[in-house]
């Protein structure tokens, strides 16, 4: 095989859509992407059957929870073509890669946004829809876009009857207007770094909830003048004013000064069409540095070191049938695995702490034990059936750091 040197797979990545090498940095890091790939002549996409056309009468206590999980299901299928559109730009391992290192881990996703449907719908009063089929993806032809369940002549899932006639309030819903709390943040102790992450996550969350239950409204309107107040924008406050407290409580738990952010609770409503302000979005400063704008909003954007670890699906030996469903849940565990390094990487450029082994020692040493672990998970489950144990699998646990 022709080895590529970097600046080539850089311009093969730019010849499929704009994404290739530069999508899978991203979605390492936590970060989607603004568009899927456009499958600029070269890159298949994922070929999955569509979901808010199958569902009908949705209990309107429902709404909020399903809409979250189609735009789920959206983002899976969004990340599974970077990762094909970087396959196209760089191809690695066999034949079965796709299947064991893309699309099988693509429906192991997807069966649980379904099943999370299917229980938002019981627990409102609803039949359970039995949704298991619609899990498994194909491949589309290069250049095809996938098919999603948020665009346009899907539907509105409230009413029940799959018509044409757009996303559930595209164009007219108003968002949720909340201020932001990330710039409003300055000398976090770097132990409450990743609770606080966690809580900015939340807060944006929220507002991704509150938002599809506004679209809901807007397609489907009902109650009072009150309603949104009531039934949208008020528990929105309450959830928010809870986080708020968390985050808080992090901050005075590692030792520094508790903020009051309580003001910051109670959202407002944007004119249609305008998107809600976010936590998450570059230039609203990092917690920890003052909130200074210009650092993309991520925890060491730039500056963080990153672990390099051996790649696994293109190293397996043909996996059994049998063995599938296991080996791909240990691969998206392995994947889980360095995004949670690269997660501590990122809290330690913002704030450095320890000696000069203190990366190796906290970050590179447990990830290769968790490694090590989820490899021979890996190699059990093929030689329990076909009695071929790969392992030498084990040899691929060690990660540097780059």
């Amino acid at each position: 095989m022709v080895r590529r040197t970097q600046n080539q797979r850089k311009q093969a990545a730019l010849k499929v859509g704009g994404v290739g090498i530069l999508a899978v940095a991203l979605l390492g890091a936590g970060l989607t992407l603004a568009s899927a790939d456009d499958g600029a002549g070269a890159a298949q996409t994922a070929n999955c059957p569509t979901v808010r056309d199958k569902l009908s009468g949705v209990p309107a206590a429902a709404v909020a929870g399903v809409e979250q999980e189609l735009a789920n299901l959206d983002k899976q299928i969004e990340e599974a073509n970077a990762r094909l559109a970087a396959q196209a730009a760089n191809p690695q391992g066999g034949a079965n890669f796709i299947q064991l290192a893309i699309l099988g881990p693509l429906a192991s996703k997807r069966t649980a946004a379904l099943d999370r449907i299917g229980i938002n719908i019981n627990r409102a009063g609803g039949q359970r829809p039995d949704l298991a089929s619609l899990a498994t993806c194909g491949l589309n032809a290069a250049g095809t876009p996938s098919a999603v369940n948020g665009g346009a002549g899907n539907g509105d899932i409230a009413a029940g009857n799959g018509n044409t006639g757009g996303n559930t309030g595209a164009g007219a819903a108003q968002t949720a207007n909340c201020p932001t709390v990330r710039d409003k943040l300055s000398g976090v102790p770097a132990a409450a770094v990743a609770g606080v992450e966690q809580e900015l996550a939340n807060l944006d969350k929220q507002i991704e909830e509150a938002n599809a239950r506004l679209a809901a409204q807007a397609a489907n309107p009902q109650g009072g003048a009150n309603f949104i107040q009531n039934a949208i924008l008020g528990p929105l406050a309450s959830k928010r004013t809870a986080a708020l407290d968390r985050i808080g409580i992090n901050i005075n738990r590692a030792g520094g000064q508790r903020p009051d952010l309580a003001s910051l609770a109670t959202c407002g409503l944007n004119a249609a069409g305008t998107p809600s302000a976010v936590n998450g979005n570059a230039g609203n400063g990092n917690a920890g540095n003052n909130g200074n704008a210009g650092n993309n909003g991520n925890a060491g954007a730039g500056v963080a070191q990153r672990v390099n670890c051996p790649s696994v699906a293109d190293r397996l030996p043909t996996v059994p049938a049998q063995a599938a469903a296991e080996v791909q849940r240990e691969l998206a565990n392995l994947d889980n695995q360095i995004a949670d390094a690269n997660a501590r990487l990122a809290q330690l450029a913002v704030r450095p702490e320890g000696g000069p082994n203190f990366v190796q020692n906290t970050v590179v040493g447990p990830l290769k034990d968790r490694r090590v672990a989820a490899l021979n998970r890996i190699a059990t489950a093929i030689g329990r059936v076909d009695g071929n144990r790969p392992a030498e699998l084990v040899d691929l646990a060690p990660c540097s750091v780059s």
